[in-house]
């Protein structure tokens, strides 16, 4: 029989149920904050100096709090902070830790920086050396030095025999009333800065221009010293010279003068000529392949010129070439094509006159026409050709030798005269003059 007052068997199985479950989200959440790599991560840092930073102070980034300096302890000269931040924030590797003094009676921070745009991230247990943290300056380091330049200005110091003092009162005279200028002055400087900051790209690559000329010239010292010396000579030479450079700019200014006073008198004739001369230029332009052919060709017939004049007779030797009647029937029918005729019918209607003129040599030698109407009647030097006392260049005397040939030049051409009419030589026979004659 049960009792009234005792509890349900079945309460006793929920009850370690309870319990079980409890224990296990216990041991959970100490395996979640126990477990390496969990919510947090763990920093150490080496500073020179700690003052005002105590274990529980922020660990912020970018002001906002993450995490919290866990332990402060002195090792060496410097001191150990031990931190500890959120494992969610990203720091980057290349971090620094910097202590940050909000007010003078307020506790300090740790402030990473700079916040993280990509890349790595800090690893867990970093250490970070003294090179890369930062501590602020102490109000004491602050007054030590402005009580030593206290010192160094006052009576102990520079002003010990009141120089300071007569500086700040000349200073004072100097300055006084000129406040309008100073102001002027001083915004005149920022307007000149503002420029400056906004040209700073250009004058960046001024300087870095200024660095690759300075480079080049320390590696072509030696011309560098070369062209100065040549310089200095040259200098020399045109001091030395001064009066005739003087001359020469004095002649040559009224010459310039000159020269403006012509053209301005002349500027329409001049733009005319160069009209015509750009013509003529444009016209050689055109022609220049017909022009190279000329200027190819020009010397060699000078030269076959120079070669058939006859200087005795004053005559051109020549020889007249009439190999195109060898086809009479191709020219004459050129003729009629530019009379309208068809060439093809032409040339089938004359081909017997090709076959006629086959046997015939046309290549004619007209020189004997030259030779028939020249008359050769050389004309010998005077007497004093070869200068008053009738010495040639060689030296003995040809005075006789002028008379003797005189005589017996007038006497030839008495007997050419008399011996042939026509005026020919009267060596030469009419037969001889012909291709295949005698002489």
């Amino acid at each position: 029989m049960t009792s009234p007052t005792s509890p349900p068997r079945r309460s006793r199985p929920i009850l370690g149920c309870g319990v079980v479950f409890i224990i296990a989200a216990l041991l959970v959440g100490a395996v979640v904050v126990l477990w390496p790599g969990g919510k947090e991560r763990h920093l150490t840092a080496y500073f020179t100096s700690a003052v005002g930073l105590y274990p529980g102070a922020d660990v912020r980034v970018l002001g906002i709090s993450v995490g919290q300096v866990t332990s402060v302890d002195p090792a060496g000269a410097s001191v150990r902070v031990e931190m500890k931040y959120d494992a969610k924030q990203k720091i980057p590797a290349d971090a620094q830790a910097v202590i940050v003094n909000q007010t003078l009676v307020s506790d300090r921070y740790v402030q990473l920086t700079p916040v993280y745009r990509g890349g790595g991230v800090l690893a867990e247990g970093t250490t970070l050396p003294v090179t890369r943290t930062v501590v602020p300056v102490e109000v004491d380091d602050v007054t030590s030095s402005l009580n030593g330049l206290n010192k160094a200005l006052g009576p102990e110091g520079a002003n010990s025999s009141g120089a300071l003092s007569r500086l700040l009162q000349v200073g004072a005279s100097n300055l006084s009333g000129q406040g309008a200028d100073i102001r002027g002055t001083i915004k005149d400087t920022a307007t000149v800065l503002s420029t400056l900051s906004e040209d700073r790209g250009d004058i960046t690559a001024t300087v870095e221009n200024l660095r690759k000329i300075t480079a080049a010239l320390a590696a072509n010292d030696q011309q560098v010293r070369s062209f100065t010396d040549n310089l200095s000579g040259v200098s020399g030479q045109l001091a030395g010279e001064k009066d005739e450079l003087g001359a020469a700019l004095q002649t040559l200014g009224p010459t310039l003068r000159n020269v403006t006073q012509f053209v301005k008198g002349n500027r329409t004739q001049l733009a005319a000529n160069v009209r015509q001369l750009a013509q003529v230029t444009s016209v050689l332009v055109k022609q220049k392949d017909a022009l190279g052919q000329f200027l190819s060709a020009a010397p060699v017939g000078i030269a076959n010129l120079a070669h058939a004049y006859d200087p005795i007779s004053g005559t051109l030797g020549t020889r007249a070439d009439l190999r195109q009647f060898k086809n009479p029937a191709m020219w004459i029918c050129s003729l009629a094509y530019s009379l309208g005729s068809p060439p093809k019918q032409c040339e089938a209607m004359l081909a017997p006159l090709n076959k006629a003129a086959a046997g015939i040599n046309l290549n004619l030698d007209l020189s004997w026409i030259t030779a028939l109407t020249t008359t050769y009647d050389p004309v010998l030097p005077p007497p004093d050709a070869y200068g008053p006392n009738g010495k040639s260049s060689s030296g003995k005397t040809t005075a006789a030798k002028t008379t003797a040939g005189k005589g017996a030049a007038s006497k030839n051409s008495k007997t050419a005269t008399s011996g042939n009419q026509g005026g020919t030589n009267p060596n030469k026979t009419l037969g001889g003059l012909f291709p295949g004659g005698t002489r």
